[in-house]
């Protein structure tokens, strides 16, 4: 079954822009409309604290899909993150992330997901209270839904050119996103800021709420 999930409380991306931009990837590729689930808890909520998610979450079955515009849709905090994805593989889920264009499930590439990682990491650290584009900060690229596979023409030692020629656009431009969002150093597994993104691989840990309104860790997704 496929799912649509957003958050109502999202600090960075309105319910419209949510929607739309999932139920254009998903005509766009050939699915089927899917179940709208809404969640409202502030982001600031820590996930063993989000019940609404969590029930979500223990309500999937093998072979669901779920689509998020971005993975703040699910967290933004990174280990909470490797937590989420550990359960999706665990439990055959496949993710789609609208806004990269990019599936996530167990046969995955790990750099796929370290890379996804490694931008929402960027993206925290770039944030501020103020409101505006932080100085320094990203922003968003027409070439971000191409960022997996230029990542994985770049493991294959392929050239700028041929990049740019295989996804018909200037050279220039390719190069410039790729030195900007430093994705030769992500495609080579370089740098302290990757390497402390490898994902474990561990039982998923979201912990299910028992009949006493307690926490049980021995109950988990």
């Amino acid at each position: 079954m496929n799912y649509i999930y957003m958050r109502s409380k999202s600090d960075r991306y309105s319910l419209a822009t949510q929607e739309k931009s999932i139920k254009d990837y998903m005509a766009l590729n050939g699915y089927e409309n899917g179940e709208v689930e809404i969640e409202v808890s502030p982001m600031s909520k820590p996930l063993d604290e989000r019940e609404e998610f969590r029930h979500f979450m223990h309500s999937l079955k093998k072979g669901d899909r779920v689509f998020v515009y971005d993975l703040r849709a699910l967290s933004h905090r990174i280990g909470e993150l490797v937590q989420i994805f550990n359960c999706i593989f665990n439990h055959n889920i496949e993710l789609i992330v609208t806004k990269y264009g990019t599936k996530i499930d167990a046969n995955t590439p790990s750099y796929v997901t370290i890379s996804l990682l490694y931008a929402q990491r960027e993206e925290n650290k770039q944030q501020q209270v103020h409101t505006g584009r932080p100085k320094g900060s990203i922003s968003r690229s027409k070439y971000d839904i191409y960022r997996d596979e230029i990542i994985k023409m770049i493991k294959e030692g392929k050239s700028v050119t041929q990049i740019a020629k295989s996804l018909g656009v200037s050279r220039s431009s390719i190069r410039d996103y790729i030195a900007s969002r430093e994705l030769k150093k992500i495609a080579r597994g370089e740098g302290e800021k990757v390497r402390i993104l490898e994902l474990p691989t561990q039982e998923c840990q979201i912990k299910k709420k028992d009949e006493n309104n307690g926490y049980s860790n021995s109950q988990t997704v």
